[in-house]
Protein backbone atom coordinates (compact mmCIF):
# COMPACT_ATOMS: atom_id res chain seq x y z
CA UNK A 1 0.00 0.00 0.00
CA UNK A 2 1.81 3.08 -1.38
CA UNK A 3 0.50 5.81 1.69
CA UNK A 4 0.33 9.28 1.01
CA UNK A 5 -2.38 10.58 3.91
CA UNK A 6 -1.89 13.74 6.01
CA UNK A 7 -1.33 13.37 9.51
CA UNK A 8 -5.11 15.14 10.41
CA UNK A 9 -6.70 12.82 7.67
CA UNK A 10 -9.76 11.64 9.29
CA UNK A 11 -11.64 10.06 6.01
CA UNK A 12 -12.28 6.61 5.56
CA UNK A 13 -12.62 6.29 2.02
CA UNK A 14 -9.47 8.16 1.28
CA UNK A 15 -7.73 4.91 3.14
CA UNK A 16 -9.67 2.22 1.31
CA UNK A 17 -9.05 3.69 -1.99
CA UNK A 18 -5.54 3.47 -1.23
CA UNK A 19 -5.88 -0.60 -1.05
CA UNK A 20 -7.35 -3.08 -3.96
CA UNK A 21 -7.42 -6.47 -2.29
CA UNK A 22 -11.49 -6.29 -1.08
CA UNK A 23 -10.36 -8.45 2.35
CA UNK A 24 -7.75 -5.89 3.47
CA UNK A 25 -10.37 -3.30 2.76
CA UNK A 26 -12.68 -5.02 4.95
CA UNK A 27 -9.98 -5.89 7.73
CA UNK A 28 -9.96 -2.08 7.81
CA UNK A 29 -13.44 -1.49 8.21
CA UNK A 30 -13.81 -4.30 11.06
CA UNK A 31 -10.43 -2.73 12.63
CA UNK A 32 -12.41 1.08 12.76
CA UNK A 33 -15.94 -0.55 13.38
CA UNK A 34 -14.62 -2.18 16.44
CA UNK A 35 -12.40 0.37 17.47
CA UNK A 36 -15.35 2.85 17.09
CA UNK A 37 -17.78 1.11 19.25
CA UNK A 38 -15.49 0.45 21.63
CA UNK A 39 -14.55 3.98 22.55
CA UNK A 40 -18.23 4.40 22.34
CA UNK A 41 -18.72 1.82 25.24
CA UNK A 42 -15.79 2.93 27.34
CA UNK A 43 -16.80 6.86 27.32
CA UNK A 44 -20.27 5.72 28.05
CA UNK A 45 -18.74 3.62 31.56
CA UNK A 46 -17.26 7.06 32.12
CA UNK A 47 -20.35 8.67 34.01
CA UNK A 48 -21.73 6.20 34.83
CA UNK A 49 -18.57 5.71 36.81
CA UNK A 50 -18.39 9.07 37.82
CA UNK A 51 -22.26 8.75 39.18
CA UNK A 52 -21.74 5.65 41.53
CA UNK A 53 -18.10 6.41 42.58
CA UNK A 54 -16.47 3.69 40.63
CA UNK A 55 -13.28 5.14 40.49
CA UNK A 56 -11.49 1.49 39.36
CA UNK A 57 -13.92 1.48 36.71
CA UNK A 58 -13.49 5.13 35.74
CA UNK A 59 -9.45 4.83 35.43
CA UNK A 60 -9.92 1.82 33.47
CA UNK A 61 -12.50 3.33 30.30
CA UNK A 62 -10.27 6.39 30.39
CA UNK A 63 -6.95 4.22 29.71
CA UNK A 64 -8.75 2.06 26.87
CA UNK A 65 -10.13 5.29 25.36
CA UNK A 66 -7.35 6.78 25.14
CA UNK A 67 -5.60 3.48 23.32
CA UNK A 68 -8.24 3.18 21.18
CA UNK A 69 -8.44 6.69 19.76
CA UNK A 70 -4.50 6.33 19.33
CA UNK A 71 -5.14 3.22 17.00
CA UNK A 72 -8.19 5.11 15.18
CA UNK A 73 -5.36 7.98 14.58
CA UNK A 74 -2.85 5.52 13.73
CA UNK A 75 -5.63 3.62 11.32
CA UNK A 76 -6.50 6.75 9.58
CA UNK A 77 -2.77 7.77 8.79
CA UNK A 78 -0.68 5.15 8.19
CA UNK A 79 -3.35 2.41 7.67
CA UNK A 80 -0.64 -0.27 6.80
CA UNK A 81 0.50 -0.44 10.83
CA UNK A 82 -2.68 -1.84 10.44
CA UNK A 83 -1.12 -5.56 12.20
CA UNK A 84 0.24 -4.07 15.06
CA UNK A 85 -3.22 -2.17 16.02
CA UNK A 86 -5.12 -5.58 15.37
CA UNK A 87 -2.25 -6.84 18.04
CA UNK A 88 -2.86 -3.53 20.46
CA UNK A 89 -6.87 -4.29 20.22
CA UNK A 90 -7.06 -7.96 20.95
CA UNK A 91 -4.62 -7.39 23.68
CA UNK A 92 -6.44 -4.58 24.97
CA UNK A 93 -9.84 -7.05 24.77
CA UNK A 94 -8.13 -9.40 26.42
CA UNK A 95 -7.13 -7.36 29.27
CA UNK A 96 -10.39 -6.43 29.58
CA UNK A 97 -11.78 -10.23 29.79
CA UNK A 98 -9.36 -10.69 32.55
CA UNK A 99 -9.60 -7.71 34.69
CA UNK A 100 -13.51 -8.13 34.64
CA UNK A 101 -13.39 -11.66 35.86
CA UNK A 102 -10.53 -11.16 38.74
CA UNK A 103 -11.02 -7.36 39.72
CA UNK A 104 -14.02 -5.75 38.38
CA UNK A 105 -16.99 -7.45 38.48
CA UNK A 106 -15.72 -10.84 39.27
CA UNK A 107 -18.54 -12.72 38.10
CA UNK A 108 -18.81 -14.73 34.43
CA UNK A 109 -21.80 -12.30 33.14
CA UNK A 110 -22.62 -11.71 29.53
CA UNK A 111 -20.99 -8.64 28.86
CA UNK A 112 -17.64 -10.97 29.89
CA UNK A 113 -19.02 -13.66 27.35
CA UNK A 114 -19.16 -10.95 24.81
CA UNK A 115 -15.93 -10.04 25.50
CA UNK A 116 -14.48 -13.35 24.78
CA UNK A 117 -16.40 -13.91 21.19
CA UNK A 118 -15.18 -10.59 20.04
CA UNK A 119 -11.98 -11.10 20.94
CA UNK A 120 -11.80 -14.80 18.87
CA UNK A 121 -13.99 -13.17 16.15
CA UNK A 122 -11.32 -10.39 15.64
CA UNK A 123 -8.48 -12.64 15.92
CA UNK A 124 -10.02 -14.78 13.19
CA UNK A 125 -11.35 -12.33 10.97
CA UNK A 126 -7.81 -10.03 11.64
CA UNK A 127 -4.91 -12.41 11.77
CA UNK A 128 -5.82 -15.71 11.54
CA UNK A 129 -3.70 -18.80 11.67
CA UNK A 130 -1.91 -19.80 14.90
CA UNK A 131 -2.00 -15.98 16.19
CA UNK A 132 -5.73 -16.54 16.05
CA UNK A 133 -5.63 -19.22 18.27
CA UNK A 134 -3.38 -17.92 20.65
CA UNK A 135 -5.71 -15.01 20.81
CA UNK A 136 -8.70 -16.91 21.23
CA UNK A 137 -7.14 -19.23 24.09
CA UNK A 138 -5.64 -16.08 26.05
CA UNK A 139 -9.29 -14.90 25.68
CA UNK A 140 -10.66 -18.46 27.26
CA UNK A 141 -8.26 -19.25 29.57
CA UNK A 142 -9.25 -16.77 32.57
CA UNK A 143 -13.13 -17.81 31.89
CA UNK A 144 -11.95 -21.41 32.66
CA UNK A 145 -9.75 -20.31 35.31
CA UNK A 146 -12.45 -18.79 37.13
CA UNK A 147 -15.27 -21.49 37.01
CA UNK A 148 -12.15 -23.57 38.77
CA UNK A 149 -11.58 -21.17 41.19
CA UNK A 150 -14.81 -20.02 42.04
CA UNK A 151 -15.66 -24.74 42.29
CA UNK A 152 -12.84 -24.49 44.22
CA UNK A 153 -13.90 -22.36 46.55
CA UNK A 154 -11.10 -19.41 46.06
CA UNK A 155 -11.78 -16.25 46.66
CA UNK A 156 -10.73 -12.85 45.04
CA UNK A 157 -7.93 -11.91 46.84
CA UNK A 158 -10.38 -9.11 49.27
CA UNK A 159 -10.77 -6.57 46.51
CA UNK A 160 -13.93 -4.74 46.59
CA UNK A 161 -16.16 -6.05 43.79
CA UNK A 162 -17.25 -2.87 40.81
CA UNK A 163 -19.89 -4.58 38.66
CA UNK A 164 -20.90 -1.79 35.68
CA UNK A 165 -24.19 -0.25 37.11
CA UNK A 166 -27.18 -0.04 35.18
CA UNK A 167 -27.85 1.58 32.15
CA UNK A 168 -24.12 1.63 31.07
CA UNK A 169 -24.21 -2.14 31.59
CA UNK A 170 -27.43 -2.74 29.17
CA UNK A 171 -26.27 -0.46 26.58
CA UNK A 172 -22.95 -2.12 26.04
CA UNK A 173 -24.06 -5.08 25.77
CA UNK A 174 -26.66 -4.15 23.00
CA UNK A 175 -23.40 -2.17 21.39
CA UNK A 176 -21.56 -5.32 21.49
CA UNK A 177 -24.45 -6.86 20.11
CA UNK A 178 -24.21 -4.31 17.00
CA UNK A 179 -20.72 -4.74 16.73
CA UNK A 180 -20.79 -8.47 16.06
CA UNK A 181 -23.73 -7.75 13.39
CA UNK A 182 -21.07 -5.12 11.69
CA UNK A 183 -18.22 -7.33 11.75
CA UNK A 184 -19.98 -9.95 10.33
CA UNK A 185 -21.42 -8.25 7.89
CA UNK A 186 -18.61 -6.33 7.00
CA UNK A 187 -16.52 -9.83 6.42
CA UNK A 188 -19.35 -11.69 4.35
CA UNK A 189 -19.26 -8.22 1.93
CA UNK A 190 -16.03 -8.21 1.08
CA UNK A 191 -16.36 -12.85 1.31
CA UNK A 192 -19.17 -12.21 -1.43
CA UNK A 193 -17.81 -9.62 -3.49
CA UNK A 194 -14.33 -11.81 -3.30
CA UNK A 195 -15.94 -14.82 -5.06
CA UNK A 196 -18.06 -12.73 -7.86
CA UNK A 197 -14.75 -11.58 -8.84
CA UNK A 198 -13.13 -14.83 -8.68
CA UNK A 199 -16.46 -16.05 -10.40
CA UNK A 200 -16.05 -13.73 -13.36
CA UNK A 201 -12.09 -14.52 -13.37
CA UNK A 202 -13.06 -18.48 -13.89
CA UNK A 203 -15.33 -17.46 -16.22
CA UNK A 204 -12.81 -14.98 -18.07
CA UNK A 205 -10.15 -18.33 -18.06
CA UNK A 206 -12.66 -20.28 -19.52
CA UNK A 207 -13.18 -18.32 -22.71
CA UNK A 208 -9.40 -18.01 -22.52
CA UNK A 209 -8.90 -21.77 -22.75
CA UNK A 210 -11.46 -22.02 -25.66
CA UNK A 211 -9.47 -19.14 -27.28
CA UNK A 212 -6.28 -20.73 -26.61
CA UNK A 213 -7.41 -24.45 -28.02
CA UNK A 214 -9.04 -22.31 -30.90
CA UNK A 215 -5.91 -21.33 -31.66
CA UNK A 216 -3.74 -24.21 -31.09
CA UNK A 217 -6.55 -25.71 -33.34
CA UNK A 218 -6.20 -23.22 -36.06
CA UNK A 219 -2.38 -23.25 -35.75
CA UNK A 220 -2.66 -27.34 -36.33
CA UNK A 221 -5.12 -27.01 -39.47
CA UNK A 222 -2.95 -23.84 -41.04
CA UNK A 223 0.48 -26.29 -40.34
CA UNK A 224 -1.30 -29.02 -41.78
CA UNK A 225 -2.90 -27.28 -44.72
CA UNK A 226 0.58 -25.79 -45.64
CA UNK A 227 2.07 -29.51 -45.12
CA UNK A 228 0.01 -30.30 -47.91
CA UNK A 229 0.74 -27.64 -49.84
CA UNK A 230 4.25 -27.75 -49.63
CA UNK A 231 4.66 -31.36 -49.59
CA UNK A 232 2.56 -31.59 -52.94
CA UNK A 233 5.00 -30.14 -54.93
CA UNK A 234 7.88 -31.58 -53.14
CA UNK A 235 6.51 -34.48 -54.34
CA UNK A 236 7.21 -33.86 -57.66
CA UNK A 237 10.72 -32.56 -57.33
CA UNK A 238 11.78 -35.38 -55.70
CA UNK A 239 10.09 -37.92 -57.78
CA UNK A 240 10.70 -35.86 -61.20
CA UNK A 241 14.53 -36.28 -59.79
CA UNK A 242 14.30 -39.58 -59.24
CA UNK A 243 12.66 -40.69 -63.00
CA UNK A 244 15.74 -38.19 -64.71
CA UNK A 245 18.30 -39.56 -63.07
CA UNK A 246 17.88 -43.17 -64.73
CA UNK A 247 18.80 -41.67 -68.36
CA UNK A 248 21.26 -38.71 -66.93
CA UNK A 249 24.84 -38.23 -67.86
CA UNK A 250 27.51 -38.41 -64.96
CA UNK A 251 27.21 -34.77 -64.63
CA UNK A 252 23.55 -34.30 -64.73
CA UNK A 253 23.96 -37.13 -62.37
CA UNK A 254 25.51 -34.76 -59.81
CA UNK A 255 23.28 -31.84 -60.21
CA UNK A 256 20.01 -34.09 -59.37
CA UNK A 257 21.86 -35.41 -56.18
CA UNK A 258 22.00 -32.08 -54.99
CA UNK A 259 18.45 -31.30 -56.00
CA UNK A 260 17.20 -34.19 -54.41
CA UNK A 261 19.10 -33.55 -51.64
CA UNK A 262 18.07 -30.00 -51.07
CA UNK A 263 14.67 -30.87 -51.45
CA UNK A 264 14.66 -33.91 -49.21
CA UNK A 265 16.55 -31.20 -46.51
CA UNK A 266 13.20 -29.01 -46.71
CA UNK A 267 11.01 -31.94 -46.31
CA UNK A 268 13.19 -32.81 -43.08
CA UNK A 269 12.30 -29.32 -42.10
CA UNK A 270 8.76 -29.35 -42.20
CA UNK A 271 8.55 -32.60 -40.95
CA UNK A 272 10.04 -31.68 -37.74
CA UNK A 273 8.14 -28.09 -37.68
CA UNK A 274 4.95 -30.31 -37.95
CA UNK A 275 6.06 -33.11 -35.71
CA UNK A 276 6.47 -30.84 -32.94
CA UNK A 277 3.43 -28.94 -33.07
CA UNK A 278 1.70 -32.33 -32.66
CA UNK A 279 3.74 -33.38 -29.89
CA UNK A 280 2.81 -30.07 -28.40
CA UNK A 281 -0.73 -31.10 -28.67
CA UNK A 282 -0.15 -34.49 -27.79
CA UNK A 283 -1.78 -35.97 -30.96
CA UNK A 284 1.15 -38.66 -31.31
CA UNK A 285 0.26 -41.97 -30.56
CA UNK A 286 3.05 -45.19 -30.87
CA UNK A 287 1.74 -48.02 -33.45
CA UNK A 288 1.81 -51.84 -32.04
CA UNK A 289 3.37 -53.38 -35.24
CA UNK A 290 5.96 -56.63 -35.11
CA UNK A 291 8.92 -55.57 -36.11
CA UNK A 292 12.47 -56.94 -37.41
CA UNK A 293 13.91 -54.16 -35.68
CA UNK A 294 17.61 -55.58 -36.98
CA UNK A 295 16.12 -55.39 -40.71
CA UNK A 296 15.02 -51.73 -39.91
CA UNK A 297 18.21 -50.43 -38.63
CA UNK A 298 19.47 -51.97 -41.80
CA UNK A 299 17.33 -49.91 -43.66
CA UNK A 300 18.04 -47.11 -41.42
CA UNK A 301 21.69 -47.05 -41.62
CA UNK A 302 21.57 -47.50 -45.52
CA UNK A 303 20.65 -44.08 -46.82
CA UNK A 304 22.50 -42.90 -43.05
CA UNK A 305 25.88 -44.90 -44.38
CA UNK A 306 25.21 -42.69 -47.73
CA UNK A 307 25.11 -39.31 -46.13
CA UNK A 308 28.43 -40.13 -44.31
CA UNK A 309 30.44 -41.39 -47.45
CA UNK A 310 29.44 -38.06 -48.97
CA UNK A 311 31.41 -36.02 -45.96
CA UNK A 312 34.60 -38.91 -46.33
CA UNK A 313 33.60 -40.29 -42.49
CA UNK A 314 33.63 -43.46 -41.66
CA UNK A 315 29.89 -45.53 -40.51
CA UNK A 316 29.81 -48.27 -38.50
CA UNK A 317 26.08 -50.45 -37.61
CA UNK A 318 26.92 -52.70 -34.88
CA UNK A 319 23.75 -55.03 -33.99
CA UNK A 320 23.44 -57.15 -30.99
CA UNK A 321 23.33 -60.89 -32.50
CA UNK A 322 20.30 -61.42 -29.86
CA UNK A 323 18.19 -58.84 -31.92
CA UNK A 324 18.40 -60.52 -35.02
CA UNK A 325 16.54 -63.21 -33.52
CA UNK A 326 13.16 -61.80 -32.31
CA UNK A 327 10.54 -59.74 -33.82
CA UNK A 328 9.98 -57.18 -30.90
CA UNK A 329 6.20 -54.90 -30.99
CA UNK A 330 7.17 -51.24 -31.44
CA UNK A 331 6.43 -47.95 -33.73
CA UNK A 332 8.74 -48.44 -36.73
CA UNK A 333 8.21 -44.80 -38.09
CA UNK A 334 9.48 -42.87 -34.68
CA UNK A 335 11.99 -45.58 -33.74
CA UNK A 336 13.27 -44.49 -37.70
CA UNK A 337 12.66 -40.86 -36.54
CA UNK A 338 15.03 -41.02 -33.61
CA UNK A 339 17.49 -42.88 -34.81
CA UNK A 340 17.55 -40.64 -38.12
CA UNK A 341 17.15 -37.37 -36.17
CA UNK A 342 20.38 -38.31 -33.88
CA UNK A 343 22.42 -40.41 -36.25
CA UNK A 344 21.83 -37.07 -38.68
CA UNK A 345 22.96 -34.99 -36.22
CA UNK A 346 25.78 -36.64 -35.90
CA UNK A 347 27.07 -36.99 -39.29
CA UNK A 348 26.09 -33.30 -39.85
CA UNK A 349 28.53 -32.07 -37.12
CA UNK A 350 31.36 -34.49 -37.39
CA UNK A 351 33.96 -32.90 -40.07
CA UNK A 352 36.41 -35.92 -39.59
CA UNK A 353 36.64 -39.11 -38.49
CA UNK A 354 33.85 -41.97 -37.51
CA UNK A 355 29.89 -42.06 -36.45
CA UNK A 356 28.97 -45.62 -35.02
CA UNK A 357 25.43 -46.51 -33.91
CA UNK A 358 24.63 -49.35 -31.96
CA UNK A 359 21.93 -51.64 -30.11
CA UNK A 360 22.79 -53.92 -27.78
CA UNK A 361 20.40 -55.85 -25.29
CA UNK A 362 20.63 -55.21 -21.71
CA UNK A 363 18.22 -57.96 -20.67
CA UNK A 364 15.94 -60.68 -21.94
CA UNK A 365 12.85 -62.43 -20.67
CA UNK A 366 10.33 -64.83 -22.24
CA UNK A 367 7.95 -61.31 -22.62
CA UNK A 368 10.65 -58.11 -23.53
CA UNK A 369 13.46 -57.56 -24.07
CA UNK A 370 15.71 -54.28 -23.32
CA UNK A 371 17.94 -52.68 -25.64
CA UNK A 372 20.61 -49.94 -25.59
CA UNK A 373 20.83 -47.61 -28.46
CA UNK A 374 23.93 -45.36 -28.92
CA UNK A 375 25.10 -43.35 -31.16
CA UNK A 376 28.63 -41.78 -31.15
CA UNK A 377 30.51 -39.66 -32.92
CA UNK A 378 33.51 -37.90 -33.62
CA UNK A 379 32.21 -34.14 -34.05
CA UNK A 380 32.70 -30.95 -32.38
CA UNK A 381 31.16 -31.97 -29.05
CA UNK A 382 28.92 -29.54 -27.04
CA UNK A 383 29.99 -27.96 -23.91
CA UNK A 384 28.81 -28.88 -20.22
CA UNK A 385 26.48 -25.57 -19.72
CA UNK A 386 24.47 -26.34 -23.28
CA UNK A 387 24.31 -30.44 -22.43
CA UNK A 388 20.52 -29.42 -21.13
CA UNK A 389 19.38 -26.58 -23.41
CA UNK A 390 19.71 -28.42 -26.52
CA UNK A 391 16.98 -30.26 -26.51
CA UNK A 392 14.66 -27.20 -25.78
CA UNK A 393 12.86 -26.55 -29.20
CA UNK A 394 14.83 -23.78 -31.38
CA UNK A 395 18.07 -23.93 -29.43
CA UNK A 396 21.36 -25.60 -30.73
CA UNK A 397 24.45 -25.66 -29.21
CA UNK A 398 25.78 -22.64 -29.85
CA UNK A 399 24.89 -19.26 -32.00
CA UNK A 400 27.10 -19.65 -34.74
CA UNK A 401 25.99 -23.64 -35.41
CA UNK A 402 22.76 -22.44 -37.09
CA UNK A 403 24.47 -20.29 -39.30
CA UNK A 404 27.40 -22.72 -40.18
CA UNK A 405 25.17 -26.22 -40.11
CA UNK A 406 21.63 -24.89 -40.68
CA UNK A 407 18.76 -26.90 -39.26
CA UNK A 408 15.85 -25.42 -37.14
CA UNK A 409 16.62 -26.83 -33.97
CA UNK A 410 13.80 -28.98 -33.72
CA UNK A 411 15.25 -32.44 -34.12
CA UNK A 412 16.03 -33.14 -30.32
CA UNK A 413 13.03 -31.73 -28.75
CA UNK A 414 11.41 -33.96 -31.28
CA UNK A 415 13.59 -37.01 -30.16
CA UNK A 416 13.08 -36.36 -26.27
CA UNK A 417 9.29 -36.45 -26.92
CA UNK A 418 9.54 -39.12 -28.86
CA UNK A 419 11.02 -41.14 -26.54
CA UNK A 420 8.60 -40.25 -23.79
CA UNK A 421 5.78 -42.19 -25.52
CA UNK A 422 8.07 -44.88 -25.32
CA UNK A 423 8.97 -44.71 -21.49
CA UNK A 424 12.40 -43.79 -22.19
CA UNK A 425 14.80 -41.01 -21.89
CA UNK A 426 18.02 -39.48 -23.90
CA UNK A 427 21.11 -39.25 -22.29
CA UNK A 428 24.47 -37.41 -24.14
CA UNK A 429 27.68 -37.43 -22.73
CA UNK A 430 30.27 -35.07 -25.30
CA UNK A 431 33.39 -33.37 -24.71
CA UNK A 432 34.08 -30.34 -26.82
CA UNK A 433 36.63 -31.32 -29.39
CA UNK A 434 36.12 -34.86 -29.31
CA UNK A 435 32.67 -36.08 -29.97
CA UNK A 436 29.58 -36.95 -27.99
CA UNK A 437 27.24 -39.95 -27.64
CA UNK A 438 23.69 -39.89 -27.66
CA UNK A 439 22.23 -42.88 -25.93
CA UNK A 440 18.66 -44.12 -24.38
CA UNK A 441 17.16 -47.65 -23.87
CA UNK A 442 14.10 -48.88 -24.71
CA UNK A 443 11.76 -52.07 -23.49
CA UNK A 444 10.10 -54.19 -26.26
CA UNK A 445 7.63 -56.31 -26.03
CA UNK A 446 8.69 -59.66 -27.94
CA UNK A 447 6.51 -60.88 -31.09
CA UNK A 448 5.86 -64.35 -30.60
CA UNK A 449 4.53 -64.93 -34.15
CA UNK A 450 6.64 -66.18 -37.43
CA UNK A 451 10.50 -64.49 -37.59
CA UNK A 452 11.39 -62.98 -41.09
CA UNK A 453 14.82 -63.09 -42.43
CA UNK A 454 16.41 -59.49 -42.51
CA UNK A 455 15.99 -58.78 -45.80
CA UNK A 456 18.64 -56.70 -48.14
CA UNK A 457 17.58 -52.94 -48.60
CA UNK A 458 17.78 -52.77 -52.14
CA UNK A 459 15.18 -55.36 -53.93
CA UNK A 460 15.29 -55.98 -57.40
CA UNK A 461 12.46 -54.63 -59.49
CA UNK A 462 11.02 -56.76 -61.51
CA UNK A 463 8.16 -56.08 -63.72
CA UNK A 464 4.32 -56.42 -62.87
CA UNK A 465 3.11 -56.02 -65.92
CA UNK A 466 -0.59 -57.02 -66.22
CA UNK A 467 -1.47 -54.80 -63.51
CA UNK A 468 -4.01 -52.26 -63.60
CA UNK A 469 -4.61 -49.20 -61.52
CA UNK A 470 -6.47 -46.22 -61.47
CA UNK A 471 -5.39 -43.27 -60.30
CA UNK A 472 -7.39 -40.90 -58.62
CA UNK A 473 -5.43 -37.12 -58.22
CA UNK A 474 -5.96 -33.86 -59.04
CA UNK A 475 -2.27 -32.69 -59.52
CA UNK A 476 -0.58 -32.87 -62.92
CA UNK A 477 2.62 -33.07 -61.68
CA UNK A 478 1.95 -36.01 -59.43
CA UNK A 479 0.06 -37.53 -62.12
CA UNK A 480 3.25 -37.47 -64.67
CA UNK A 481 5.93 -38.80 -61.63
CA UNK A 482 3.60 -41.16 -60.84
CA UNK A 483 2.47 -42.86 -64.57
CA UNK A 484 6.41 -42.49 -65.46
CA UNK A 485 7.48 -44.59 -62.21
CA UNK A 486 4.85 -46.83 -62.92
CA UNK A 487 5.54 -47.52 -66.39
CA UNK A 488 9.30 -48.52 -65.61
CA UNK A 489 7.27 -51.91 -63.80
CA UNK A 490 5.18 -52.36 -66.75
CA UNK A 491 1.99 -51.17 -64.63
CA UNK A 492 -0.88 -50.14 -67.11
CA UNK A 493 -2.70 -46.66 -65.40
CA UNK A 494 -6.15 -44.65 -65.81
CA UNK A 495 -6.46 -41.19 -64.03
CA UNK A 496 -9.22 -39.72 -62.79
CA UNK A 497 -9.00 -35.85 -61.83
CA UNK A 498 -11.18 -36.24 -58.89
CA UNK A 499 -13.20 -39.20 -56.81
CA UNK A 500 -16.14 -38.69 -58.74
CA UNK A 501 -14.93 -39.38 -62.07
CA UNK A 502 -12.77 -42.30 -60.24
CA UNK A 503 -16.06 -43.39 -59.01
CA UNK A 504 -17.58 -43.45 -62.72
CA UNK A 505 -14.49 -45.15 -63.97
CA UNK A 506 -14.40 -47.48 -61.87
CA UNK A 507 -18.00 -48.95 -62.75
CA UNK A 508 -17.20 -48.83 -66.20
CA UNK A 509 -13.75 -50.58 -66.09
CA UNK A 510 -12.02 -53.31 -64.31
CA UNK A 511 -8.82 -52.87 -61.80
CA UNK A 512 -6.55 -54.22 -59.94
CA UNK A 513 -6.44 -51.58 -57.19
CA UNK A 514 -6.76 -47.48 -56.90
CA UNK A 515 -4.33 -45.01 -55.91
CA UNK A 516 -6.73 -42.43 -53.97
CA UNK A 517 -5.91 -39.09 -53.82
CA UNK A 518 -7.02 -37.68 -50.13
CA UNK A 519 -7.98 -33.82 -51.27
CA UNK A 520 -10.00 -33.16 -54.40
CA UNK A 521 -12.26 -31.45 -56.47
CA UNK A 522 -15.52 -32.10 -56.78
CA UNK A 523 -15.58 -35.17 -54.55
CA UNK A 524 -12.40 -36.22 -52.27
CA UNK A 525 -10.78 -39.21 -51.31
CA UNK A 526 -12.85 -40.21 -48.46
CA UNK A 527 -15.95 -39.68 -49.68
CA UNK A 528 -15.34 -41.79 -52.89
CA UNK A 529 -13.75 -44.74 -50.98
CA UNK A 530 -16.87 -44.96 -49.11
CA UNK A 531 -18.95 -44.31 -52.08
CA UNK A 532 -17.09 -47.37 -53.63
CA UNK A 533 -17.53 -49.63 -50.88
CA UNK A 534 -21.12 -48.68 -51.26
CA UNK A 535 -21.21 -50.64 -54.63
CA UNK A 536 -23.71 -53.09 -55.36
CA UNK A 537 -20.91 -55.18 -57.08
CA UNK A 538 -18.84 -57.00 -54.33
CA UNK A 539 -15.46 -57.68 -56.76
CA UNK A 540 -15.21 -53.60 -57.48
CA UNK A 541 -17.16 -52.73 -53.83
CA UNK A 542 -13.37 -54.75 -52.09
CA UNK A 543 -11.05 -53.38 -54.61
CA UNK A 544 -7.83 -52.29 -52.90
CA UNK A 545 -7.67 -48.95 -52.35
CA UNK A 546 -4.41 -46.98 -51.30
CA UNK A 547 -4.58 -43.51 -50.26
CA UNK A 548 -2.37 -40.98 -51.75
CA UNK A 549 -2.14 -38.06 -49.08
CA UNK A 550 0.07 -35.11 -48.26
CA UNK A 551 -1.53 -34.40 -44.92
CA UNK A 552 -0.09 -35.19 -41.78
CA UNK A 553 -2.62 -33.90 -39.52
CA UNK A 554 -3.01 -36.14 -36.03
CA UNK A 555 -6.15 -38.13 -37.41
CA UNK A 556 -5.58 -38.57 -41.09
CA UNK A 557 -4.48 -42.54 -40.28
CA UNK A 558 -7.75 -43.24 -38.48
CA UNK A 559 -9.82 -41.26 -41.47
CA UNK A 560 -8.31 -43.05 -43.88
CA UNK A 561 -9.27 -46.46 -42.25
CA UNK A 562 -12.78 -45.03 -41.34
CA UNK A 563 -13.35 -44.68 -45.54
CA UNK A 564 -12.58 -47.91 -45.96
CA UNK A 565 -8.99 -47.69 -47.60
CA UNK A 566 -6.51 -50.57 -46.27
CA UNK A 567 -3.37 -48.47 -46.60
CA UNK A 568 -1.80 -45.18 -47.55
CA UNK A 569 1.41 -43.64 -48.83
CA UNK A 570 3.01 -40.41 -48.16
CA UNK A 571 3.52 -37.69 -50.06
CA UNK A 572 6.40 -37.59 -50.95
CA UNK A 573 6.25 -41.12 -51.26
CA UNK A 574 9.93 -43.41 -51.33
CA UNK A 575 9.86 -45.57 -54.53
CA UNK A 576 10.95 -48.35 -52.50
CA UNK A 577 7.72 -48.09 -50.23
CA UNK A 578 5.30 -47.69 -52.67
CA UNK A 579 6.95 -50.51 -55.13
CA UNK A 580 6.25 -52.88 -52.13
CA UNK A 581 2.92 -52.57 -51.43
CA UNK A 582 1.69 -52.69 -54.94
CA UNK A 583 4.30 -56.06 -55.00
CA UNK A 584 1.83 -57.26 -52.64
CA UNK A 585 -1.27 -56.17 -54.81
CA UNK A 586 0.30 -57.81 -57.65
CA UNK A 587 0.94 -61.32 -56.12
CA UNK A 588 -2.82 -61.12 -54.80
CA UNK A 589 -4.12 -60.97 -58.71
CA UNK A 590 -1.22 -63.17 -59.88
Amino acid sequence: MNEQLPFFNLSLKKVLALEPDPFKKAKIKIVLTILVFSVIKALIVVPVAIEYAQYRQLFRALLVSAVLLSMIKVLLYRPSRMPVISHIMLLTGTSVVWSNLFLYSQDLNILTVQLVFMVSLSAYYLLGGRQAAIYTLCAILPVILFMLMKEMGIGHWGITVQKLAMPGFDIIVVLNFVTFIMSNYLFYQAFYQNLKEKELLNQQLQVNILEAKALAESRSVFLSTMSHELRTPLNGVIGMTNLLKDNAVDEQKDYLNILEFSATNLLSMINDVLDYNKSELDKIELEDIPVNLAALLQKIGYGLEMKALEKGLSWKLEVDDVVKHHLVITDPTRLTQIIYNLAGNAIKFTENGIVVVNAVVLNQNDNQVKIKFSITDTGIGISSDRQEAIFDPFVQASTDTTRKYGGSGLGLAIVKRLLKLFDSDIKLESQVGKGSVFSFIIEFPLYRGALDTVDELKMEKTSMKGLKLLIAEDNRINVLVLEKLLSKWDIQTIVAANGQEALNKLADQDFDAVLMDIHMPVMDGYAASLAIRALGNQAKANIPIIALTASVSHNVHTKIKEAGMQDYVAKPFQTDLLYEKLQQIYKGVN
